[in-house]
């Protein structure tokens, strides 16, 4: 048989488990299965992929005389141009993105913003908020064929066991404020239950401030000096303090952790809720940015520092 090439298809099927929030329970029309989207404006889905420019369709169900439903849709914080096409009771969303969409993420977070919801009789519920039905979310990448094992798996798979065992971080619960501050934006991010290897950190408050050419970062812990740092233009992310080298590679990992942070805190918070979903998007960008040159700066040092390798594990954060 002669080798075809074939391209990476995903299909979500929304009649069973879903990784995403903004969704009420599966149902069955006829043979279909879909979830109607609510209660909130935004509904999210999480799709593991690889890296890759694509394209895909979002399959909606309708029951005459609905109209297609307004839906505007972002992937990883990116607008992307659709077209609604309609056969009968379907609506189908096409839409594409480039590369940049993906920028390196380890998974795709599509966002459906629809415009208008209805309150509709439900068994055993009462009355409750809908948007549209989504059956299905099909996705094809650009990439042929399947991807081959990569050579440097087991150094992949050491290096985040070590990440994860010599400089352990986590976010904790976020909770986000979105404002104006003179002609930049800020957003400012509490995480309660944080933490900074070995130092549980019951509070930790983050400031970003975007002026439209840098990205201004502060982390500080009640009562503590903050800790700063700056993301220019180019990507580059100045980390000079805290002083010791073991706290700076904490401080790179807690902002590389951003993005899950802010994912998580989405699923909580537009449950009922009707958002500027422009500007969730821009800030979605902004951190994405972040991360990825906090991941590359962490790297360099690894890469750069052996001294690295001989941390103290046991010591405690020093925000002086």
């Amino acid at each position: 048989m002669a080798d075809q090439s074939w391209r990476r298809r995903i299909v979500v099927d929304m009649l069973f488990d879903i990784d995403g929030s903004g969704w009420h329970g599966a149902e069955l029309r006829e043979a279909g299965g879909f979830r109607w989207s609510g209660p909130g404006h935004l509904s999210i889905l999480r799709v593991p992929m690889p890296a890759s420019a694509g394209r895909g369709r979002a399959q909606c169900l309708l029951v005459e005389p609905d109209s297609p439903p307004d839906v505007t849709l972002f992937l990883n914080g990116h607008r992307l141009a659709t077209r609604l096409q309609r056969s009968g009771s379907i609506a189908m969303l096409d839409f594409a993105w480039d590369a940049a969409a993906m920028a390196d993420a380890s998974r795709a977070e599509f966002w459906f913003h629809c415009a208008a919801l209805q309150h509709l009789p439900a068994a055993q519920q009462g009355m409750r908020a809908v948007g549209f039905r989504l059956s299905t979310l099909t996705v094809e990448l650009a990439d042929d064929g399947p991807a081959a094992p990569a050579r440097d798996a087991l150094a992949l798979a050491a290096g985040h066991a070590f990440l994860d065992h010599v400089l352990p971080v986590g976010t904790g619960r976020a909770r986000l404020a979105f404002l104006a501050d003179g002609a930049a934006r800020r957003l400012d991010m509490r995480m309660d239950a944080a933490r900074l290897g070995p130092s549980a950190q019951p509070q930790l408050n983050l400031t970003l401030r975007d002026d439209g050419s840098m990205l201004n970062v502060a982390l500080s812990a009640p009562g503590s000096p903050s800790v700063q740092a700056r993301l220019d233009g180019s990507g580059q992310l100045d980390l000079a303090a805290p002083t010791g080298l073991r706290d700076r590679l904490l401080v790179a990992r807690l902002l590389a952790s951003l993005p899950k942070a802010y994912g998580s805190w989405l699923d909580e918070a537009m449950h009922r809720a009707a958002p500027d979903a422009a500007l969730l998007a821009d800030w979605r960008r902004a951190i994405g940015r972040l991360a990825l040159a906090a991941e590359a700066w962490l790297a360099a040092r690894l890469a750069e520092e052996p001294e690295v390798f001989a941390l103290d594990r046991s010591a405690g954060f020093a925000w002086g």
